[in-house]
Parts: C-alpha cells; sequence; structure tokens
C-alpha cells in the first residue's frame, strides 16, 4: 500500500533490523505523510505561498511533492503510480484547512480528510496525512494503518521510547555505547530534567523486560 522504507524496529545500539514480530499491519512510519502542525510552525499556511517538502530514506531521495497554499486549504501537487503499475501520473489534491481555539489562545489548524472509503466521506480532522495505494493524502484511519509501537514487543517498545528522547535531544540511538545526551541549547532545565527520567525509566523498563525474556528461554544441555 504505502512506500515503505520506515517502521523497522532498532536494536539497543540503534541498527535497524527488521520488522517487529508483533503483527503486521502497515504502519504510519511506513508511510509517506505531511503535517499540518509542522507547517503551522514554519509559517507555512499563509495564503499564497508555494513551497516543496520531501522526503529520504537512509540518506537517499524518496519522493517530493508540491503545496500551494489558499486562505482554507493547500493543493498538493505529486507524481503516483497505482498498485501493479509502472507508469507515473501527475496527481493535483485540495485538502481543506478547518481552524481550532485553543484553551490558552490562538487557533490550531487541522486538516480534513476528503478520502472516501467504501463510499463514505470520511471527513475527519487530523493534524497528519498519508499517502497510500489509492494515490490520495488521507488519514490513518482511512487506510488502516496503525503506529509502529503498537505492533513491537514490550521490551522493543521499552528500548524504541528511549531511543527516541535521546535523539530528540540531538544525541544517539546507541543505549550501550553513547552517554546521554547533553541539554541542547534554548532548552529548560525542567524539559531536559524530564526527559532524562522518562529515557532512564524506558531504559530501565527494557532491561528489566530483556531480563524476563532470557530466564525464560529454555537452556540448552549439551551431552558428552
Amino acid at each position: 500500500m504505502c512506500a515503505r522504507w520506515g517502521g523497522a524496529c532498532c536494536d539497543r545500539r540503534g541498527t535497524i533490523m527488521g520488522r517487529p514480530a508483533y503483527g503486521g499491519r502497515t504502519t504510519c512510519e511506513e508511510c509517506k505523510s505531511v503535517d499540518v502542525r509542522r507547517w503551522h510552525r514554519e509559517g507555512r499556511l499563509q495564503p499564497w505561498q508555494s513551497f516543496s517538502t520531501a522526503w529520504n530514506c537512509a540518506g537517499m531521495p524518496a519522493g517530493r511533492i508540491g503545496v500551494r497554499t489558499e486562505p482554507d486549504s493547500v493543493i498538493l501537487t505529486f507524481n503516483s503510480r497505482g498498485s501493479g503499475s509502472s507508469e507515473w501520473r501527475p496527481v493535483e489534491q485540495r485538502v481543506p484547512i478547518v481552524r481550532t481555539t485553543c484553551h490558552l489562545g490562538g487557533r490550531r489548524p487541522w486538516f480534513l480528510c476528503t478520502a472516501s472509503p467504501r463510499g463514505q466521506y470520511c471527513g475527519r480532522r487530523v493534524a497528519k496525512l498519508y499517502l497510500g495505494g489509492s494515490a490520495v493524502f488521507a488519514c490513518r484511519h482511512c487506510y488502516g494503518l496503525v503506529y509502529a509501537s503498537q505492533q513491537e514487543s514490550p521490551v522493543d517498545r521499552a528500548t524504541s521510547q528511549a531511543q527516541k528522547i535521546r535523539q530528540r535531544l540531538g544525541g544517539s540511538a546507541n543505549l550501550i555505547d553513547d552517554p546521554f545526551p547533553e541539554k541542547p541549547r534554548g532548552m529548560h532545565w525542567r524539559t531536559y530534567g524530564r526527559l532524562q527520567q522518562r529515557a532512564t525509566a524506558a531504559e530501565r523498563r527494557s532491561n528489566a523486560l530483556m531480563l524476563q525474556w532470557l530466564r525464560r528461554r529454555p537452556t540448552t544441555k549439551f551431552r558428552r
């Protein structure tokens, strides 16, 4: 369905491994996506702008789309090909944007999913849309996607949590050889301390689960 490159798990040194053994559904992380929150933070939702966004896989280009903004929507232009087809065709998709009022002031933008799976219009208000086999950006519900963490084993889930926090702080995903990253410039010490506590708790949970798994493994006896 989706262009796959993510969704793989990493070992404790951050080395990319195969798909987790739990479950077999396509994950959100395996699909190209667009995030209205990111574009809002970058100031790209002002009307009558044009820009492009690209994806990479292992440092190599993996796709690009053009974006034009209107007062209440964005126009996505990209090339796509159907399942089993080798012919690329241009696609232009208009995605409505709605805004809701935040409790502390300001307004938050959302994409409206315009997909119609099984003939029923979706219309969900979502922050991210994904590109699947029907050559249209749609929400994860319409494509039946799950998050990678939902298909990870408990020990992999704990390891991933610790690795993501380290990478968020600009560090390495290697839990064994590399030290915990220092506080990034501009981050509050309270935020850094909270993330450090979460990472430490996730690493301890990962170690405990790994130890339980090793203890449950049957021992092999060798005959002389």
